[in-house]
Parts: C-alpha cells; structure tokens; sequence
C-alpha cells in the first residue's frame, strides 16, 4: 500500500458510507412525511430538505472516487473526497437549523 494510514481512513469511511446507504429507502420515504407536519406556509426549507434526502446516495457513490486519487498519490484529496458526504449533512443540518429559526 501506498499509505496505509489514509488507506485506513478510507477504507473507514467508505465502510460508513456503505453502511447509511442500508438506511437510505427508509429516510426517504420519512422524508415524505415532513410536507404534512408543517404547520408554515413556507415550504422552501421542507423543499431543501428534502431534497437533500433525495440525492443522498449521489455524495456516498461519488465517496468511492477517492480511490483514484488514492492510486495516483493525491492522498489529501482522496480524503476530501471521501468525506464529500459531508457536505450534505452541513446543507441538512443548516435547513433544520434555519427552520426552527424562522
């Protein structure tokens, strides 16, 4: 192995990643259910939200990519990369966060 310390990490990751995806149909079909207990006229949170939950599976399949950059010796990106899922739990986070503000 090149690293085998970040191949760790992302054999780590990769494998959480795997494991959310198990969880995902349930979620999505939750998600339907925010549009009915909103008590708000403003549907634009409940939207992002949802939207968010729809292309879950876009960041975990994208997550896999890291490997290529593993290969050619580009170990920081690998590891943003891996973690792209996250980008996707700070929009929902931020939704949730925003909407009990409003």
């Amino acid at each position: 192995m090149k690293n085998r310390t970040v191949a760790n990490w992302l054999f780590f990751i990769n494998a959480i990643n795997l494991i959310t995806l198990v969880a995902y149909p349930y979620m999505l079909l939750i998600s339907f259910y925010m549009f009915a207990s909103s008590n708000t006229n403003d549907y634009v949170l409940e939207y992002i939200a949802a939207g968010v939950l729809a292309t879950y599976p876009v960041p975990v399949l994208a997550s896999f990519t890291c490997w290529v950059f593993y290969k050619n010796y580009k170990f920081k990106i690998a590891l943003i990369m891996a973690n792209l899922l996250l980008v996707w739990v700070a929009i929902l986070l931020l939704a949730a966060l925003a909407s009990t503000l409003i």
